[in-house]
């Protein structure tokens, strides 16, 4: 993307997500409002007691908590704080929906006594002064709300959130500050102890630097501003570039983790970069200080030394031991990344890695990923896990009683396990509390409001909810692809007492003493007795078993990769005979064959595979059929049912060269027909091969699978090549997706959920099975700023976003695996999308330039919409399941998900399952006269409930006897009569790679003409939704109204256009034996 484009693009950025000058009054007129409220406080002695909630979390470190009377005096200062004052403020909080301004309230030495930085009594004593102003904010007539909520989720922080009643837009966070010299900065000191309550180790007490912390930060918020500040002042873009900053993090999820990277943190990184560090220069433009503080932040050796933002040369090993994250203030006391742990450490280093790999090496849409696309965790991280604690555990209130927050011990617990049994299998671990907030200090707290008549209902509701999402730990991993499923884990050797024994301790039973083929004898843990098709849980059992095994407080453990397991349906035995590596070996030993073949005209040169089962692609590959093996052999193979219309294997056959072919194009089809035969004839006579010879393909039975032979002479000339042009071009498409499987593994799984979701909303008849492959490829080939998919459901939730928000209609998505293709290529064929004879969607690859060869037949411009409205729901919706109840999200219609969880049965269900209502006439297929009904997602049951419940239709109106008679097509299996006649007339009795469906779709559409479009599952789905077009055009319409008005003698008079119900009575007609019924859909036509 030319730079001048970015820039525009960044101008752009900045003017919707920077805090306007309008807002930024407001704010100050809301500031003046909260001084005038807070100096009508007298100066006054008042009783606190302390709050149950407040009391049970800070627990037995809290000395008297009975009813005390203190004394309030007026703040010595109100002012705004944060980024607000010190610029880069950000127009709206992330996961707030409103511009929220930090306000300082300096609270007076006075209020304190000289020991209350022990055992939390500044704590208390700061929520009784917090209390007094909140008592008086409910108060004032410019008050709208005034809530609790708590500093970065921690309980001993709470803060005040008030909104106005005018402007509703914007709200005050205060924030309580004491003044520098209240406590002694040496008694706040990171190796001090000041808990009580903590253990005693070799006579002395164990420091509380969490604790020491939670009160220093707020004696020094002041030099903090002041450095922000001078950073302003040095630098002319430091407040844009720390927008772009804020904005970056906040489209990954990263912005105000409780222990995460906050706005804040950010800023302050920004300005020691150019103040202090020297790594950035002040007259650098936004983009290049982002650019440049990504590149610094990436380097995980910088970042985990820590650094110093004093100005002198400070020792920070003894902080080390302390904190994951070393940074230490201008003010040389706090550590500002004091609550930032290791995993979050770990996957902002991650993140910003990816970040500044892609804006190294630009491109067109390289500012457009990094700072524009939203990538929640769901899009990012390939395996989530969801740790229900122990309900009697105290992490449920976010218990104090140590030096940290309780449950923020549990994620350094579960990060270690989990990173421990892992080991190289994933390049990230991140572990999480939930709810996942995105600016953790904006969270009203229930537990702190009071409890009036009219809000008590909510807040019971509100802290029950809390309540249950307060007992999950959210666990994400970024797989590596090379060792993820790996079928050994290997550890010590034998030789090694102390690590073996430490060994078998963390993983029990799972250990074994193994001797490997390079001579080492070592415990491991072997995973070989997974089944083949359940290989991707390997990483998450190894989570659920160790989480189980080694920590005491797990109730239960949910897993993602078993999330689409029920829909995909796939045997064990059918994933080992149809794998894509035993149907290649299959083909290769055929082709051997035909290039032995002596007797024939042309020698066989290449037989290429290009059924999207050699791929690894298809939901449901051929099975091995028992008549497929072979002359007299196959019947009794096993008792399976046999298909009467096996599916077929597409092959290309490459014949030599030769200047002998005819001209036209008909000759050159019946010549290669000729060759086809006899080399049915060679496979007959030499291998008792049986082959099915027609003009348009040959059909070979060899080894259980029918290979569907298409005679490709393009070698012989131009002539040839322009005959098979759709063979050709279908050639190259199986190359370039072949190509994309082999790089990545988790291809080919995550391409057969796509057209699973695609032909459960039964868009199949429209968009085809190459599109989904190319749209598939184009997010492993181009991930942009993330890690290209390491499992099939975060590549199934990419698919779905960008399918939902690619602009189709404007954009071509180029598919490119060589980066082939020119900017000057991509700008032409974007002008082309500008015409409005343009198909709907335009995909580019290498041998198909113009990009319409898949699309230019359809789908038609309201599928496509239907379509991307489909997908955004799901995308949602599997983004709740994946992350957990969250506010990260957004809300969806329906309360039906609030409950959904990611380990129940039925989860899936939610995102495969059509939407009926939407048709005006739906038609029901009988299932016997399916070639596999087993493939089918949902019963006869599930279908009749959805049928009542969608449409309408009287469950007493649904008949046993089926239209047309009890006699019809029975293909789902082959009759019995005809088995017992032999081989021979039962292979005789096939209708290989026939389809029923597709049949009956081309002759509807040929015969409603423009009246309807059709849609259908074609994976064993029984039913076919008709929607009528608006304006009912009919041209071409064979229905028997359209000749009602033809006069032979005079002019043809238009037809009127066809009611429901001929349209419904046409379709019956046609599908006599097919179709088992018709409901017209009584909400739409009564």
């Amino acid at each position: 993307m030319p730079d001048s484009l970015d820039g525009e693009l960044l101008k752009a950025l900045l003017d919707e997500a920077s805090l306007p000058r309008a807002v930024q009054g407001i704010a100050a007129n809301l500031v003046e409002r909260l001084k005038q409220t807070v100096s009508g406080i007298l100066v006054k002695d008042f009783k606190f007691s302390t709050p149950d909630h407040f009391r049970i979390a800070l627990g037995p470190s809290l000395e008297n908590d009975s009813t005390k009377t203190l004394k309030f005096f007026q703040p010595l200062r109100i002012h705004v704080v944060g980024s607000a004052a010190a610029g880069g403020c950000l127009k709206t909080s992330p996961g707030v929906g409103c511009t929220v301004v930090d306000v300082a309230v300096e609270v007076p030495k006075e209020f304190f006594q000289e020991k209350d930085y022990l055992d939390h009594r500044y704590h208390v004593k700061r929520m009784a002064y917090l209390q007094v102003l909140q008592q008086h904010l409910e108060s004032a007539d410019w008050v709208a709300s005034s809530v609790y909520s708590t500093h970065h989720a921690d309980v001993r922080k709470p803060c005040l959130v008030v909104k106005a009643k005018k402007p509703g837009d914007v709200c005050l966070r205060v924030l309580l500050t004491i003044p520098v010299h209240t406590f002694p900065s040496a008694r706040l000191h990171h190796e001090k102890a000041n808990l009580r309550n903590l253990e005693i180790q070799n006579d002395e007490r164990l420091p509380s630097p969490h604790y020491n912390h939670s009160i220093i930060e707020d004696m020094f918020m002041d030099e903090h501003i002041k450095y922000l500040r001078g950073a302003a002042e040095t630098a002319e873009y430091y407040e844009d570039a720390c927008v772009l900053l804020k904005v970056w993090a906040a489209k990954r999820g990263l912005l105000g983790a409780p222990d995460g990277f906050n706005g804040f943190v950010l800023s302050m990184i920004l300005a020691y970069l150019i103040r202090s560090s020297g790594k950035l220069s002040p007259q650098m433009d936004a983009q290049q200080l982002v650019k440049g503080a990504l590149s610094f932040l990436s380097n995980p050796a910088t970042l985990k030394a820590g650094f110093t933002a004093t100005g002198v040369k400070q020792n920070v090993a003894s902080w080390r031991s302390m904190f994951p994250f070393i940074f230490v203030g201008p003010c040389g006391y706090v550590n500002i990344g004091a609550r930032i742990s290791r995993s979050a450490m770990d996957e902002f280093i991650h993140e910003a890695a990816r970040s500044s790999s892609l804006l190294e090496r630009g491109g067109r849409t390289a500012f457009e990923q990094v700072f524009l696309v939203s990538l929640y965790p769901a899009m990012r991280y390939d395996l989530h896990v969801h740790v229900k604690l122990d309900r009697s555990d105290n992490t449920a209130v976010g218990s104090c009683e140590g030096d940290i927050v309780s449950w923020r011990n549990h994620e350094k617990t579960i990060h270690d396990l989990v990173t421990k049994a892992i080991t190289n299998r994933a390049k990230l671990v991140r572990v999480q509390h939930q709810p996942f907030v995105n600016s953790s200090d904006i969270r009203p707290m229930a537990s702190f409001t009071p409890t009036s008549s009219k809000k008590r209902k909510h807040a019971e509701e509100q802290d029950a909810e809390d309540e249950t999402d307060l007992f999950t730990v959210w666990v994400g991993l970024i797989f590596d692809p090379e060792h993820a499923l790996r079928l050994v884990d290997l550890g010590p050797s034998s030789d090694n007492d102390k690590l073996a024994k430490e060994f078998r301790a963390f993983w029990g039973d799972r250990a074994e003493l193994r001797r490997f083929k390079d001579g080492r004898i070592c415990e491991s843990v072997v995973w070989d007795s997974i089944p083949l098709n359940k290989r991707h849980h390997i990483p998450a059992l190894a989570t659920d078993y160790v989480l189980k095994r080694n920590f005491s407080s797990t109730e239960s453990v949910e897993w993602s990769c078993n999330l689409l397991d029920p829909a995909m349906g796939m045997k064990e035995s059918d994933s080992k005979e149809s794998s894509p590596i035993a149907l290649i070996q299959c083909l290769d030993r055929l082709a051997k064959r035909m290039k032995d073949m002596k007797e024939v005209p042309l020698r066989v040169v290449t037989a290429q595979p290009i059924s999207p089962a050699f791929r690894g692609t298809d939901p449901f590959p051929p099975r091995q059929h028992q008549l497929a093996f072979g002359a007299g052999i196959g019947l009794g193979r096993s008792d399976e049912q046999m298909p009467v219309c096996p599916k077929t294997l597409d092959v290309v056959v490459q014949l030599e060269g030769s200047g002998r072919w005819p001209e036209n194009s008909m000759a050159i089809n019946k010549t290669k027909a000729a060759m086809a035969l006899k080399i049915a004839e060679q496979l007959r006579s030499s291998y008792a091969t049986p082959t099915i010879v027609t003009e348009e393909a040959t059909d070979v039975l060899h080894e259980g699978y029918v290979f569907r032979l298409h005679i490709n002479s393009s070698a012989s000339g131009a002539n040839n090549e322009a005959a098979e042009k759709y063979l050709i071009k279908g050639a190259a498409h199986a190359a370039v997706i072949a190509t994309i499987s082999a790089r990545f593994p988790v291809y080919g799984a995550a391409t057969q959920v796509a057209k699973r979701w695609i032909s459960s909303h039964m868009l199949a008849p429209h968009i085809r099975d190459e599109v989904v492959e190319l749209i598939m490829g184009y997010l492993f080939l181009h991930p942009g700023a993330v890690d290209p998919p390491g499992s099939r459901e975060v590549a199934f939730i990419r698919f779905l976003d960008l399918l939902a928000s690619h602009p189709w209609n404007v954009l071509p998505l180029f598919v490119d695996p060589e980066d082939e293709f020119t900017l000057a290529d991509m700008q032409n064929l974007e002008k082309k999308m500008d015409s409005s004879d343009a198909s709907s969607m335009c995909i580019a690859t290498p041998y198909d330039t113009e990009g319409d060869l898949w699309t230019q037949r359809g789908p038609p411009g309201v599928v496509l919409k239907r379509a991307q409205a489909l997908a955004s729901r799901a995308a949602e919706r599997l983004k709740v399941l994946l992350q957990g109840k969250n506010r990260m999200g957004h809300k969806l219609s329906g309360s039906f998900m609030n409950n959904l969880l990611l380990g129940d049965a039925s989860a899936w269900e939610s995102l495969f399952t059509p939407a009926l209502m939407h048709y005006d006439i739906v038609l029901k297929l009988r299932r016997t006269a399916l070639p596999f009904p087993d493939q089918a997602l949902f019963s006869a049951k599930q279908i009749k409930k959805r049928l009542v419940k969608e449409l309408g239709v009287d469950p007493d109106s649904f008949q046993i006897a089926e239209h047309g008679g009890k006699r019809g097509l029975q293909l789902a299996k082959m009759p019995e009569k005809v088995l017992t006649r032999g081989p021979e007339k039962a292979r005789a009795a096939m209708l290989i790679g026939f389809d029923p469906l597709q049949s009956y779709l081309r002759e509807a559409e040929r015969r409603l003409g423009g009246t309807a479009l059709l849609f259908a599952d074609k994976f064993g789905g029984n039913l076919i939704g008709v929607a009528l077009k608006p304006k009912m055009e009919h041209h071409g319409v064979q229905l028997p109204a359209s000749l009602a008005d033809f006069d032979p003698l005079g002019d043809f008079t238009p037809p009127n256009p066809p009611s429901v119900d001929e349209v419904m009575d046409e379709l019956l007609f046609i599908g006599v034996g097919f179709v088992s019924d018709a409901y017209k859909n009584s909400g739409k036509h009564a």
